[in-house]
């Protein structure tokens, strides 16, 4: 028993202790790229080359121009812990290098076969190892540029479990293609090179940031930034916002970084929308690129396993820097009016004030109006009113919270008790507005609009009204035109007509590696959907047809658009692809919050809107029709009790 007591903790041997760092560092075949190219940069390297086969899976090829490896240096390369980044407690707490904990290597070469190739500037000779699982490191000599090139072969090829788990080739190559975007964009004096299999995605050389973007995101988005910068107390905000029209519904278009290091912050991507606040539609995020250079004694870089987030000594204060920096640049472009208006404070019209007679007797007077409304025998006088609060929605229901508080005695006369029906708190009353229920039978919805007498409005170009049998009616327009456009598109991806329509000139456009990597996942689907489409080069598409419904003007921002929220949909819900493509096919398409309708388009709308199988609910689960009935409007204005 005591044997078995002594023996229960054990110390890992070094292949399961690797394993298990590597579940924290490598999560993906896009780990593997990120650490191998921060080794790159950590190393000088001018030109980087990146080949991956088999989304990664099969093979990483990363090949660099760097200060290269001596044969000890490289011996050591693969052990854990090794790194010749980190030497004393000073050096963690002043990080300035990307791969710096020593584990990257040791954790690959425990989940794959690793093949080291290097050599120094002043060696004539190179050196390769060969590192695999469970066996002993190879070391011999080769011939090899100045440099270092890293093979990973059969990445997860003994943990099946992980393997399992990945994603497939077209989502994980867009994983790998999202990270070489953001080091080359950056990095600007720095020429990377990124193949997959046999073809080339992106060679760029260096040159100007504003070239690399051009390069990388094209001359359109390059011609809409607006370049931003302070400097204050060490700190250094520097790079560029977009104008509100590269705005987008996901966060594809936000970069971010740290002393050059690519990080995620909330917080931080906040201060930047905040600026935007008043700019943008709801739910859209702003483009920028901004990287913050900062004192590494005043950050703590390794709060997270794949360094993804940072830890700042005052994060609020950097938030405000690049809050006002970004607000500076939008001002200094005229998109922020420099008027600033005060809030004031809502007070009633309703003022009370002595009658011309007898001094016991007041009356009160609607400023507004100029109605006066007598108000007899006071005991005390009358307090300053607290004025109205804005009515609005609450939970379903419109409540009216006009009030005056005036202190009165309890014997009033008559002529008081219309103002108490309309402002006593002991009087209001609430409006109930029905989501769920239909007024008119769903099956007699059509017919009923194709009466003569229907009428239709149209509340600020966003709401539409209209009458029914019991009540009144409002739809929101966006939400309803959605819901018809994702039930055609799922009815067009089951193949039960057809959705297209031909483009008389065909457009020819650049997009991303991450936006092809889509079109590939979804091109069934697409083309049924009326998308017809062809790659023509690695970032090369030629746009033949799109869906019956989408505007003129509006086909590649379209297709564009889908893409990204797609993405957006696939991170945040488990819903299946064929519904997420229909849903933000939907959300795109269909007609916008401030778009004008006539009468015949809002009849029509709603009739296709009461031929779906859901009329009541967008595909995003939020109300179409909220409902009033007629009996509720007869309650509020005393027609009936």
């Amino acid at each position: 028993m005591n044997d078995k007591l002594s023996n229960t903790i054990k110390i890992l041997p070094d292949f399961i202790a690797n394993q298990i760092a590597a579940g924290e560092v490598v999560q993906r075949p896009e780990s593997v790229v990120k650490e191998l190219v921060e080794n790159s940069l950590d190393a000088g390297a001018d030109s980087i080359a990146v080949i991956v086969k088999g989304a990664g899976k099969q093979l990483i090829h990363v090949y660099d121009n760097g200060q290269g490896m001596t044969k000890d240096d490289l011996s050591l390369s693969c052990k854990r812990h090794a790194t010749s980044k980190i030497f004393s407690q000073d050096d963690l707490e002043n990080i300035r290098t990307f791969g710096f904990r020593g584990e990257a290597l040791a954790s690959i070469s425990s989940i794959a076969n690793v093949e080291i190739r290097t050599r120094t500037e002043n060696e004539h000779t190179g050196w390769k190892l060969v590192a695999e699982p469970m066996k002993d490191d190879i070391m011999e000599p080769c011939n090899t540029d100045k440099g270092t090139q890293v093979f990973v072969r059969n990445l997860f090829y003994n943990v099946p479990a992980r393997r399992k788990f990945l994603k497939t080739d077209l989502t994980e190559f867009r994983y790998i293609s999202d990270t070489m975007l953001k080091f080359a964009l950056l990095n600007h004096p720095v020429r990377f090179t990124f193949y997959d299999d046999d073809v080339l995605i992106f060679d760029v050389h260096p040159d100007t940031i504003e070239k690399r973007i051009a390069d990388i995101l094209g001359e359109k988005t390059a011609g809409s930034l607006m370049p931003v910068f302070i400097e204050n107390e060490g700190i250094e905000i520097s790079g560029f916002v977009g104008q509100p029209h590269l705005a987008k519904q996901s966060r594809t278009g936000q970069y971010l970084y740290l002393n050059g290091r690519s990080i995620q912050s909330k917080s931080l991507s906040y201060a930047v929308f905040s600026a935007y606040e008043h700019l943008l539609e709801k739910n859209a995020n702003p483009f920028f690129i901004i990287n913050i250079n900062v004192d590494p004694h005043t950050v703590d870089v390794n709060v997270h396993p794949q360094k993804h987030e940072v830890k700042f000594d005052d994060e609020r204060y950097v938030y405000k820097l690049i809050n006002n920096a970004v607000t500076e640049t939008l001002r200094q472009n005229n998109l922020v009016p420099e008027i600033r208006i005060k809030e004031m404070e809502s007070v009633s019209p309703i003022e009370t004030m002595k009658s011309s007679g007898d001094s016991s007797e007041y009356i009160m007077v609607n400023k507004v109006t100029g109605e006066v409304i007598n108000h007899t025998q006071q005991t005390i006088a009358p307090s300053h009113s607290q004025g109205f609060k804005k009515p609005g929605f609450q939970h379903g229901e419109y409540k009216h919270y006009a009030r005056g508080n005036f202190q009165q005695n309890i014997n009033k006369p008559s002529d008081s008790q219309a103002y108490e029906k309309l402002f006593s708190d002991s009087n209001k009353t609430t409006f109930q507005f029905d989501s769920v229920t239909p007024v008119v039978d769903k099956a007699d919805l059509s017919e009923h609009f194709d009466k003569p007498d229907s009428m239709f409005w149209q509340l600020h170009n966003k709401y539409i009204f209209t009458q029914t049998v019991k009540g009144l009616m409002m739809i929101d327009q966006h939400a309803a035109h959605e819901r018809v456009l994702y039930e055609r598109a799922i009815k067009a991806m089951n193949k039960e007509f057809s959705y297209t329509q031909n483009l008389l000139f065909p457009i020819i456009a650049k997009i991303t590696t991450s936006e092809i990597s889509i079109i590939k996942e979804l091109v069934d689907d697409m083309l049924n959907l009326g998308y017809l489409l062809e790659i023509k080069e690695p970032d090369t598409i030629e746009l033949k047809g799109v869906p019956l419904d989408v505007r003129n003007g509006l086909e590649l921002s379209s297709l564009k658009e889908i893409i990204e929220n797609y993405i957006d949909t696939q991170k945040v819900s488990h819903t299946n692809k064929r519904d997420s493509l229909a849903a933000s096919y939907s959300c795109k398409a269909a007609i916008k919050s401030g778009d004008y309708l006539s009468k015949e388009e809002m009849k029509k709308l709603l009739k296709d809107l009461f031929k779906c199988n859901n009329p009541f609910s967008c595909p995003h689960g939020r109300p179409v029709i909220i409902q009033a009935r007629l009996d509720e409007f007869d309650k509020r204005f005393g027609r009936i009790g």
